[in-house]
This record gives structure tokens, C-alpha cells and sequence, in this order.
């Protein structure tokens, strides 16, 4: 698989909001409520860490802050390999990062118990409205892999209609004719498919439950999409925690299926699974790479919302993937002390930064790639509305 790279110009996001018990698909707007060294920005108190206009009122805090973080597991790697090279930049800021799925991620960051919480979905509308000043904020793109163990099968085609039947008991061979009908002349064997489904509130679910939504309108109208969906019952189905533990048992599974967010890939890969080619709205066949995630980003752009809150599933184009989506962060806007909310900018600001968190050496490590530069000028007003 191609490493990823920070994206370049492109034009702006899609707009779209949902919650998790929407029955609206992704693509339809509702209403908006390593260890590698780096440099990065200076750390002044004027002007933006990549580019951007907006005054982050960025420097060291006067005493030591720690940053607590939770959430999506999809995140975690990334935030674990640039938390160093941010303390070395700011030397009384520790950003301390945890895993617990999308859900945890955004429930402590509601709470007060971290002051991040990271997520692959964003915030629905009535965990803004209610909320008050809980914001979303972007700091890289990701996507996300569907994995499948079928030893002697390579090249598998897939589409979200099909594996949303899979996930609805409806498909149960993996030489059903429905998915024979994607790989004309493979050779498919009779093995039971196993579905395997996160446990947890996730984002990877909210992403991949986005594209069966989007695909498929009996899924549409039942489980819909979102961090956690009522699952339809299948006998075989099997639950895992978090992407590692998606990996984990998918390998110990012959014959599973498992979605598997983009900075675990190297680890199922190296697990024997298969990485299935995804069918994209324009009928084609892709696998998440640099080329396919930046032609979904550019392809379903139009704007993006105040809010932030903006899908890439599902996206026209020849070449784009199916499944790209926002990494987030949700933060208060208030935190307790202005010390705090100096090292909480810091970092939000250092992460996106394409000579901080955002260097190509880190971005490709996680299978990552940068915002695109006209959303950035909205991440930093955002950043920058931190305040005690």
C-alpha cells in the first residue's frame, strides 16, 4: 500500500451533519446545528502554525500542563507519535493521549475528564445544542479499510451494498453469486463469512455504517448510521474493541469480514488479511491510498460548515475511495485555567502544522494526510476561540 502525504490546495469539504440515530444518509445535508524529529511554528503569541491568519495566541505556558486525551483508536498512533516532538516544543506542555473508542473520546471530553477527546465522527447536533461551546476540530485526514480473511484470495472486490448485506445475515457464503457478480473469473470458496463488528462507540463504526447507509436503503432505514447502531442479529457475528482488537480477531477468524480504520492497516496486512478493493460511486474498484483519499476530498467538496462538521463517504469520482473521513478532536472552548488553554491551542495548532504534527514523516507513518489548505484558515479561527 502507497503511504500517504499531506494533501495539497484542493477545494473545501462537504457539508452535512447527522446524528446517531439519523436515518439521512451521509451525502445528504441535514440542518447544521514518531518518533521522527520536528520543527514546527515559532511558539509567539501572533499569527498561525500553517499558514493561516488567524491570532492562536500561541507560546510556553508560564507553568506545566498536562493535556489529557481519549478516544478513537484510529487517532491514538498518530497522537502518540507526535506528543514528543510537541513537549519539545513546548516544554511546559505534556500532551498525555489514550484509547477507549470514538465515544469515550467525546463523552470525556463532554465530562471534563479529558480535554481532548479524539473521534473519527463528528459531534451530532444535539450533542452541540447540547453542549454549548463543544467544538470539532479537524487535524488530519484518515480512511478506512475493509479487511477480510480468506487465505488463496487476493484482489477481492466489494461494494457497501454487498457487505451491508453481509452485515445484515442476508449474504452468508463467500461464493454467493452477489459477490461473485463483483469478481468475474476468481475463484470464491464456500466458506461461512464471519462478520465481525465493533463493541465499543466508535467512529470507525459512524464511518463505516456511513457508507452501507449510503449504499444501501434497507440498512438506510434500519440501523442507519452512527458511533453505535442497533446491529441486525446474525448468528455468527463476533465483537471486537477498538481497531487492534478488529485485527486481532479477523486473523483468528477464517473467513471474516472487519472494517479496520486506516492506522492499523500496516498491522493487518502484517497479519495476513486481505484488504478488499472498494466499489466508489462512479462504479470503480479502489483501495485507500494518497491518490484515491485525495481525489474523494477534492471530488465531494463544496464547503464546509462553521461547525466543522463535514462527511467525505460516498464521494463522485473516477478514483475516489469510498471511505475517507475527518480525525477530530472535540474541545470546550472554555478550559480552567488560561495556562491550559494556551497549551490546548499549542497543540491543536502544532498538530496541524505542516511543520509540526503535520510533517509528511508522521502523516505517512499512520497512513494520514494533512488538511486541505483552504480548511485550515477555519481550523485555526476555531483554535484560536480557546479560551479560560
Amino acid at each position: 500500500m502507497k503511504r500517504f502525504i499531506p494533501l495539497a490546495l484542493i477545494v473545501p469539504l462537504a457539508v452535512a451533519g447527522c446524528s446517531s440515530s439519523s436515518k439521512t444518509t451521509p451525502s445528504s445535508p441535514t440542518t447544521a446545528g514518531g518518533s521522527t524529529a520536528t520543527t514546527a511554528a515559532p511558539a509567539t503569541t501572533t499569527g498561525g502554525s500553517s499558514g493561516g491568519s488567524a491570532n492562536m495566541n500561541l507560546g510556553n505556558p508560564s507553568s506545566a500542563q498536562t493535556i489529557n486525551e481519549a478516544g478513537s483508536t484510529l487517532l491514538y498512533p498518530f497522537l502518540q507519535e507526535i506528543a514528543p516532538a510537541f513537549h519539545t516544543m513546548y516544554s511546559n506542555a505534556t500532551l498525555n493521549p489514550g484509547p477507549g473508542g470514538s465515544g469515550k473520546g467525546i463523552s470525556d471530553a463532554i465530562a471534563g475528564t479529558a480535554q481532548l477527546g479524539g473521534s473519527d465522527a463528528y459531534l451530532s447536533n444535539s450533542q452541540r445544542s447540547s453542549n454549548p461551546g463543544l467544538m470539532n476540530i479537524p487535524v488530519a485526514i484518515s480512511s478506512q479499510a475493509v479487511n477480510y480473511n480468506l487465505p488463496g484470495v487476493s484482489g477481492l472486490k466489494l461494494s457497501g451494498d454487498v457487505i451491508a448485506q453481509i452485515y445484515e445475515g442476508k449474504i452468508t457464503k463467500w461464493n454467493d453469486p452477489a459477490i461473485a457478480a463483483l469478481n468475474t473469473g476468481a475463484t470464491l470458496p464456500a466458506t461461512t463469512i464471519v462478520p465481525v463488528r465493533r463493541v465499543d462507540a466508535s467512529g470507525d463504526t459512524f464511518i463505516f455504517t456511513s457508507l452501507l447507509s449510503a449504499t444501501n436503503s434497507a440498512w438506510q432505514s434500519g440501523p442507519a448510521f452512527g458511533t453505535s447502531v442497533t446491529w441486525p442479529a446474525v448468528s455468527n457475528e463476533l465483537t471486537a474493541n477498538g481497531n487492534p482488537g478488529m485485527v486481532q480477531t479477523c486473523q483468528a477468524t477464517p473467513g471474516c469480514i472487519a472494517y479496520v480504520g486506516i492506522s492499523s492497516e500496516d498491522a493487518a496486512q502484517s497479519a495476513g488479511l486481505g484488504e478488499a478493493m472498494l466499489q466508489n460511486k462512479a462504479g470503480n474498484f479502489v483501495l485507500p491510498n494518497a491518490s484515491t483519499v485525495e481525489a474523494a476530498v477534492s471530488a465531494g467538496a463544496t464547503s464546509i460548515p462553521a461547525n466543522l462538521a463535514a462527511p467525505i463517504i460516498y464521494e463522485p469520482g473516477a478514483q475516489s475511495y469510498p471511505i475517507v473521513n475527518f480525525e477530530y478532536l472535540v474541545v470546550k472552548d472554555k478550559q480552567s485555567s488560561a495556562d491550559l488553554a494556551m497549551a490546548v491551542r499549542d497543540f491543536l495548532a502544532f498538530a496541524i502544522s505542516p511543520t509540526g504534527g503535520s510533517t509528511p514523516a508522521f502523516l505517512a507513518k499512520e497512513h494520514f494526510q494533512g488538511l486541505p489548505s483552504s480548511v485550515v484558515p477555519q481550523v485555526e479561527t476555531a483554535i484560536a476561540s480557546i479560551s479560560s
